[in-house]
């Protein structure tokens, strides 16, 4: 099976099912900066981060993971799993744990970014010291207005069935890298839809077409708008340690107007809004998005 892998192809084992993540550790050097731990989107993979992890793995041990559920890791049965944002971080904080990762920076985009504002909050109430820094990139968030449509149709019996029917793959006129509901919603996160290239949507297509995905993005939009609106008391905690929010000026999935609400509920949070880029900055304009992420990361010394 086509998969993306940079670095180790590694597997996190927790009640019988696998969370596959890829580490990237370059030869140890004394004094090297932080580990940086990479929390992708609601439907990407490690492979959302293919233009940052080299430039991320310079000089720090990178780890990037595929949530339960999607991407290559497993699939578990549905309604077996857990899947609201407090469970997935409880998931992510265990594993780091078990594989010896602390005080590490975590950069995190749309519904990985609320798992990792979850992440900070328990971090900080814990005193655990496993978070430093944390990067949130357009993060599911509490202030934003847009897709409650589309969250509460998903939610019906129609809505399932539509996504159980359309969501794996819609032929498009014969072509094969253009396919389904998600070559859709991908065109939808670009600023500039020319920019997807046709490795680019099958990097996507292909885990999202495995069996069982759909079972996953049900369980999680199930409980997705409660979870955010139980975030609004936690972001406080959330933003205890430095905090950088990065935007697209053309973001539609997250709208950037919510990006000030949530900067001025999140003490310290410093905002940064990159020109001609949509909901995946890091992929559509990987340069200034490198460049801004490590400033903010340096700076930490």
């Amino acid at each position: 099976m086509e998969r993306f892998i940079m670095g180790e192809e590694l597997w996190s084992v927790q009640h019988g099912h696998r969370m596959r993540y890829l580490r990237l550790d370059p030869a140890a050097q004394a004094g090297r900066r932080p580990p940086v731990v990479l929390i992708h989107g609601f439907l990407g993979s490690s492979f959302s981060w293919r233009f940052n992890i080299p430039v991320l793995a310079r000089d720090r041990a990178v780890y990037a993971v595929d949530l339960l559920g999607i991407g290559y890791s497993d699939r578990p049965p549905a309604g077996s799993v857990d899947f609201s944002l407090g469970a997935i971080a409880e998931r992510m904080l265990v594993w780091m744990r078990e594989a010896g990762i602390s005080n590490a920076d975590v950069v995190s985009t749309s519904h990985g970014g609320a798992v990792a504002l979850m992440m900070a909050a328990l971090n900080t109430r814990r005193g655990s010291g496993l978070i430093g820094r944390q990067v949130l990139v357009a993060p599911a968030n509490p202030f934003s207005r847009a897709g409650r449509f589309r969250l509460w149709l998903f939610n019906t019996a129609f809505g399932a069935a539509i996504l159980r029917r359309y969501g794996p793959q819609v032929p498009h006129r014969g072509d094969q890298d253009r396919v389904g509901l998600h070559h859709w919603a991908l065109g939808r996160m670009y600023a500039d839809s020319s920019r997807i290239t046709p490795e680019t949507s099958r990097g996507y297509r292909v885990p999202i077409q495995m069996p069982g995905t759909i079972d996953y993005v049900l369980a999680v939009l199930r409980t997705l708008r409660a979870d955010l609106d139980g975030l609004v008391p936690l972001l406080p905690e959330a933003a205890a340690r430095p905090t950088l929010l990065l935007w697209g000026d053309s973001d539609v999935v997250v709208r950037t107007a919510s990006a000030e609400a949530l900067a001025k509920s999140m003490p310290h949070a410093r905002l940064i809004v990159l020109e001609r880029a949509g909901h995946l900055p890091y992929e559509e304009t990987p340069e200034p998005f490198n460049r801004a992420v490590l400033e903010f990361l340096d700076d930490g010394g």
